[in-house]
């Protein structure tokens, strides 16, 4: 006896529409998320592996691109402070050839002091709360006069007592081929010349002469002498008053009364029929005499000892380390803008890199709206379609037919 039933036909006609209902409900997600799928499970093996290395290779290159836009600034922060240190060196130069030209030392000290407070300001100089040239030490201060010598300097040796900072030089990677170095740190050469040559002209401008010969001659110290008569004072004591005539050793008599507390001493010197006065402060005090009335003092020669050979020689020390400073932090600026100009190219090399991984992750992700769109609308028809073939077949009675 054969069996006759609707059974296979009813279950395979229910599962094409439970089929469609499944790719159905998928398209409308996909349409409504825009992804392939809401989880790693529904995406698959192969295409969830290559989605998770492309979100570490966007994350990855997205904080290079980020460190290297960060550092970008901060050199460029660099390369504006050393820049201005190079207008303070130049400065510096004008300062020294003015005073070479007039022999006039009388407001450099002041002048170079603010120079040399400009100066540390710029080798201080912040980003983001860090010191620039402090090394990896970016929490203080690089560069401080606590410890630099004020006195007892040599233009000619360096001295990097000044720095507190470290001798670490910063780089950034920016790639896994590439790092950039990019660190500057206070005691470069170039800094310590720009720091030693405002020193040594501050100590130039401190520098006296404590003796001063006066041009008047004479063939013997009580002979008279072609001096005429006048009144001047030194360094602010009592009034020297010189009379027509007066002898050499009358004059120094007369400076040593008039000298009170103030150090001056004078005395004649020389030999052979050629003597002369010489005058001097008793410390590292300048000489500075003021005439009164007449014409005694110019008589005997007698200047402010505000410019010696000693301060001519160290101005010219100070000036050819400021001249070499200047260069030197010309290079270094140079170097500096190097560097940013590096990390500005790796920059947009990590973005376009974010750019095409993004693209990338998109292609294995997202879905086509429109395609999917058109799949909701293609099994949305299907399902239908199974519905009333469910439909049909449900109503078939088997008893009709027997």
């Amino acid at each position: 006896m054969t069996r006759v039933s609707t059974l296979q036909m009813n279950s395979l006609v229910v599962g094409s529409a439970m089929n469609s209902q499944s790719q159905y409900a998928q398209a409308v997600t996909q349409e409504a998320s825009g992804l392939v799928a809401s989880d790693f499970g529904t995406l698959g093996g192969s295409a969830s592996s290559e989605m998770l290395n492309f979100q570490h290779g966007i994350e990855q290159a997205q904080t290079w691109a980020s460190d290297a836009t960060t550092i970008g600034n901060r050199t460029q922060s660099m390369y504006s402070a050393i820049g201005n240190m190079v207008n303070t060196m130049s400065s510096l130069e004008s300062k020294i050839s003015a005073v070479m030209a007039s022999t006039d030392t009388s407001t450099l000290g002041a002048a170079v002091q603010s120079l040399q407070q400009t100066l540390v300001s710029q080798m201080n100089t912040q980003d983001s709360g860090g010191y620039l040239f402090a090394g990896t030490n970016s929490g203080t201060a690089p560069v401080s006069l606590a410890g630099y010598p004020a006195a007892g300097f040599t233009a000619g040796a360096s001295d990097t007592s000044y720095y507190t900072g470290n001798t670490a030089v910063l780089s950034v990677r920016v790639s896994p081929q590439q790092s950039v170095s990019y660190g500057v740190t206070g005691d470069n050469p170039a800094f310590e010349q720009a720091m030693r040559a405002v020193q040594a002209t501050i100590q130039a401008a401190n520098l006296t002469s404590t003796t001063i010969n006066g041009s008047l001659t004479s063939t013997s110290p009580t002979a008279a002498t072609s001096v005429a008569a006048g009144t001047f004072t030194i360094n602010g004591g009592g009034t020297v008053t010189v009379n027509a005539g007066d002898s050499l050793q009358t004059i120094a008599g007369a400076i040593n009364a008039a000298a009170g507390a103030t150090g001056v001493t004078a005395h004649v010197v020389g030999n052979n029929g050629v003597y002369s006065l010489q005058v001097s402060s008793g410390s590292s005090a300048a000489l500075t005499f003021t005439n009164g009335t007449g014409t005694a003092l110019s008589n005997l020669g007698l200047s402010n000892s505000t410019f010696t050979q000693a301060v001519q020689t160290q101005l010219k020390a100070a000036y050819g380390v400021a001249t070499t400073a200047v260069t030197n932090l010309s290079n270094l600026q140079e170097t500096v803008a190097s560097a940013s100009s590096q990390l500005k190219s790796a920059g947009t090399q990590q973005t376009t890199y974010v750019t095409y991984l993004q693209n990338s992750l998109s292609s294995v992700k997202d879905v086509d709206t429109a395609q999917a769109a058109a799949k909701v609308s293609q099994y949305q028809t299907q399902l239908q379609a199974s519905y009333l073939a469910v439909s049909q077949i449900s109503k078939l009675n088997l008893a009709q037919y027997l």
